[in-house]
């Protein structure tokens, strides 16, 4: 661990001390957070097996090609020739969908709470899957995946905030990094449901399973403390985190200097709420001070960039072969390796170093690709893959790096920006791949390594957040900004001066 790991707050010593970050360092990591990351880990398992229960058979005249499933929901409903196109309706109600969810998740767990709306969106999810699963109509299979896509966006990033908020500014990079692995679990667990169960209404009521299982466990998920002091539930914070200490064994502050830190929470937060109310929109809180403008316009689009490499990547080289479960694993696991190698490249150095890296570093390599003749098909698909595992690494370390960049008072509003940005980027790359490839054949790699580019440029322009305290307020953020000038400043002046003394 580098001694960023060990810096703490961007606050002076003292009022570190008074830093609610000071006292999850005291409680430590352990069985009570291990409850609260169960419900994120299973939305992001959810949010994958869900959203990938689609499959249409090519159209062949008017005979079905039944050798690799059964049934799907092409078969059912007639999905070909000249209704081929009500077929990507499935995949892009879900989209739009994920797009709202974005916003309203956002608003909801920074207005009602974290856990509520984890709670009530998934009852929501629940009854959005039964419904596609039982549904009669085509119709009423589409509505449900609309209400689907809103409620695993407005699920997901609540909880992985929660998950943040409540984790040892020590331990938040590989906790954030673990809560991506279950996405790539998902993904491989469905290939293997898919090979056993040919038939699209059994594979997606199996596959669903997670959605029972998160309804289940969000009922044991505490609220954020962090959440619940701001908006005044004194009371409440300090039994959960009293419950928090009990289950980790930990001792927590003196009551006196408890009390001290959550009152100061609850003070910001009273600031905030008068803050808003006079302003015409968000917006002006948000656009308040230029740090906090950078990370607002920034952070989306460097989401957006970083989709359309993404999904671009994988769309833009056809498959692997003939054997769609080989394929959807193999796409898994190679989802699961940035996770490690995240974790690895996390704890020894900074964000703003390891995410323009592989932005930069999967650019140069969608650039290298058109270099290569298809003789030399084995370079072709190192450099593809070596883009894929890049880009992966980049979006699973935004999950960690996004929850850090904006403050508590609007956290999951922020990340669903990100989200949305994500959404959107996810929402225009077919038009590349499909669309674009068609005119010429070179450009969409050229386009995908151009935006991987321009990403790690636009990182390069926010604020290091390893090691450092959660912020929870706006203001915050812009002392944040003054800190890292001045370290940077220490910096710079030391190794002048080390510099001076070698040279005498």
């Amino acid at each position: 661990m580098d001694d960023s790991e060990e810096r703490g707050s961007f606050l002076s010593s003292e009022d570190a001390a008074q830093n609610i970050d000071s006292v999850f360092a005291q409680i430590g990591f352990g069985r009570w957070q291990l409850i609260q990351m169960a419900a994120a880990m299973l939305s992001t398992a959810s949010a994958m097996i869900i959203e990938s229960n689609t499959s249409s058979p090519p159209c062949v005249a008017w005979e079905y090609d039944n050798t690799v499933f059964t049934s799907t929901v092409s078969m059912e409903w007639g999905l070909i020739c000249e209704n081929a196109w009500l077929s990507s309706l499935y995949q892009m109600v879900f989209s739009f969908g994920s797009m709202i969810g974005d916003v309203v998740g956002g608003a909801m767990g920074d207005r009602l709470g974290r856990r509520a709306a984890v709670r009530y969106g998934s009852l929501i999810l629940l009854a959005s899957v039964l419904g596609i699963g039982l549904a009669p109509f085509y119709s009423i299979v589409l509505m449900c995946r609309l209400v689907m896509g809103l409620t695993t966006s407005s699920i997901l990033y609540p909880t992985y905030n929660l998950v943040m908020e409540i984790t040892p500014t020590s331990q938040r990079t590989v906790i954030g990094m673990i809560l991506g692995a279950p996405y790539s679990i998902g993904v491989m667990v469905f290939a293997a449901l898919g090979y056993f169960l040919r038939d699209w209404r059994t594979l997606h009521l199996t596959s669903s399973v997670f959605a029972f299982l998160l309804l289940t466990v969000s009922w044991a998920v505490d609220e954020s403390p962090r959440w619940l002091a701001q908006n005044g539930y004194l009371d409440e914070a300090k039994e959960v985190l009293r419950r928090a200490a009990d289950y980790n064994k930990a001792t927590l502050p003196a009551a006196s200097d408890l009390h001290q830190i959550l009152f100061k929470l609850a003070d910001e937060g009273k600031t905030y709420l008068k803050t808003e109310t006079s302003c015409t929109s968000t917006l002006e809180l948000v656009f308040s001070n230029l740090p906090m403008a950078v990370i607002t316009l920034v952070t989306p689009m460097t989401w957006f960039l970083m989709a359309v490499v993404y999904l671009g990547i994988p769309l833009n080289v056809n498959n692997f072969g003939g054997n769609p479960f080989v394929y959807v694993a193999l796409t898994g696991l190679m989802e699961l390796l940035p996770a490690i190698v995240g974790i690895i490249f996390s704890k020894r150095f900074s964000r703003v170093p390891v995410m323009a890296f592989t932005f930069f570093s999967a650019g140069l390599c969608s650039f290298l690709v058109l270099a290569v003749t298809e003789d030399v098909w084995w370079l072709r698909w190192i450099l593809i893959m070596a883009a894929m595992e890049l880009i992966s690494t980049s979006y699973t370390m935004s999950y960690v790096w996004a929850p850090e960049l904006y403050p508590t008072v609007i956290r999951s509003r922020g990340c669903s920006s990100c989200a949305l940005g994500g959404h959107l980027g996810f929402f225009v790359t077919p038009f590349i791949t499909d669309v674009v490839a068609q005119q010429v054949w070179w450009l969409p790699n050229m386009i995908l390594g151009v935006c991987a580019v321009m990403g790690g440029v636009l990182v390069c322009l926010l604020p290091e957040t390893k090691g450092l305290d959660l912020c929870e307020t706006v203001q915050d953020v812009k002392e944040r900004s003054k800190a890292g000038k001045l370290n940077r400043a220490a910096e710079l002046y030391n190794t002048d001066v080390h510099s001076d003394l070698v040279s005498a």
